[in-house]
């Protein structure tokens, strides 16, 4: 297993010698990427990460392409279900020459950091990147008859303590409402 502190330094790009100009970093974010954070709804899964570098004299363009899976739990019967991820997210870097520890951007895709920084650590941008790719809820997938593949003895449970709605016809009305009918309102 990979140490805590070796996988997390995959993350620090090197900016001190690096010539302006194009540059590209891959990385594979596997399930020591995912242990670092202890509280993540990510149980395992293995992303391809290329980023990509574009660097000039006051400015670093970054283009983060993932490309892989992740295993999550099941929202509905809380067994482990894979998801495929394909996407890009961009992060601009402002290079300063006097930089303050003050100046905070408004929009997460925009950092500034000193002219003289040696590295820049993406770690927790790429980490944020895949939470917010993934949907507010992940449940398995029905097969071909429509038929959900979800654990068959968790959805025979979860049947078992279902309530059925009851289909209240617009003639009926609630007891406890039937007498306000009789109020009677003044013009």
């Amino acid at each position: 297993m990979v140490k805590t502190q070796d996988k997390r330094s995959e993350f620090k790009l090197r900016l001190a010698g690096v010539a302006s100009g194009k540059h590209t970093f891959s990385i594979i974010c596997d399930k020591s990427f995912f242990e670092i954070n202890e509280i993540s709804e990510l149980l395992d899964g293995s992303i391809n990460l290329q980023i990509n570098m574009d660097k000039s004299e006051k400015m670093l363009n970054l283009e983060f392409v993932f490309k892989g899976n992740v295993v999550v739990e099941c929202a509905r019967c809380l067994d482990p279900v894979t998801f495929d991820l394909d996407f890009t997210d961009h992060l601009l870097v402002n290079l300063l020459p006097e930089f303050s520890e003050n100046y905070e951007s408004e929009d997460d895709q925009v950092w500034t950091i000193n002219e003289k920084e040696f590295e820049l650590d993406v770690f927790q941008f790429v980490y944020e990147s895949i939470i917010l790719a993934l949907p507010s809820q992940i449940i398995h997938p029905d097969d071909k008859k429509g038929k959900s593949t979800c654990n068959p003895e968790f959805l025979a449970k979860l049947a078992q303590y279902s309530v059925e709605e009851k289909q209240i016809s617009d003639d009926e009305i609630d007891p406890r409402w039937e007498s306000l009918k009789n109020l009677k309102f003044e013009d």
